[in-house]
């Protein structure tokens, strides 16, 4: 069980570090422009990109951030060797999260895709945002437990960032006709169809996940607590 929890640690890890890597080179080192979904964008000519393209980078790293330091806060041998060191990963995650998610909420209003997509993503930031809050204040109030189930639902709305990708990814090659990658107008319209589902599909299914995870931790607990003690 133990070997099993830390190989998805580690593939949840490397995913986290590879998509923050990609989201700080994409839109922040290189043009944002010479991404295709910035590109889909800008096929409206009255699309704001001066003042989008400043939410885009705020949101590109805290986004990043936030996805590549959340999984060290579940690491068990930071928290009892340096609580120090967990409490400070926690508010670099916390101060990240709070300049992704307040950037996210005027992105999502000019997401592709129409009301659709930009409710769920206007979703995924108010979820994003709430949890994460309620992760700190539990900790503030020294409830331990709550603090970790929060902090869980923090992380897996975290890890949209990643899910949105592969989603985006799977949805596209079995939705969009390859020729239609050639034309960015025939392009725009598949893709607005297909967001419409990604916008809930990066985010709902892994609440869902952190929920089932929490309640089986809860269960597990009671369990142990219920066990004969030792004389």
């Amino acid at each position: 069980m133990m070997s099993l929890r830390k190989t998805w640690m580690s593939v949840m890890l490397g995913l986290a570090l590879l998509i923050s890597a990609y989201a700080i080179v994409q839109f922040v080192v290189l043009d944002p422009k010479s991404a295709g979904m910035v590109q889909l964008h800008l096929l409206d000519v009255d699309f704001p990109y001066e003042r989008w393209v400043n939410f885009l980078y705020l949101h590109a790293v805290g986004g990043a951030v936030s996805l590549a330091v959340g999984p060290f806060l579940f690491s068990r041998r930071i928290r009892t060797k340096d609580l120090r060191l967990h409490r400070r990963i926690g508010k670099l995650y916390v101060a990240a999260i709070a300049v992704g998610g307040a950037s996210g909420l005027y992105l999502s209003f000019e997401a592709l895709g129409g009301w659709a997509s930009q409710l769920g993503f206007l979703g995924l930031d108010i979820a994003w945002l709430t949890a994460t809050w309620f992760g700190y204040r539990r900790i503030r109030q020294k409830r331990t437990e709550e603090h970790r189930e929060w902090m869980i639902r923090s992380y897996a709305l975290t890890f949209a960032g990643v899910t949105l990708r592969f989603w985006v990814a799977a949805l596209g090659m079995l939705t969009i006709p390859l020729e239609n990658f050639s034309n960015f107008e025939l392009l725009l319209d598949d893709f607005n169809r297909m967001y419409r589902i990604d916008a809930w599909l990066c985010w709902v299914p892994n609440l869902l996940v952190a929920e089932w995870l929490i309640r089986r931790r809860r269960r597990n607990s009671r369990n142990e607590s219920r066990l004969p003690q030792a004389a």
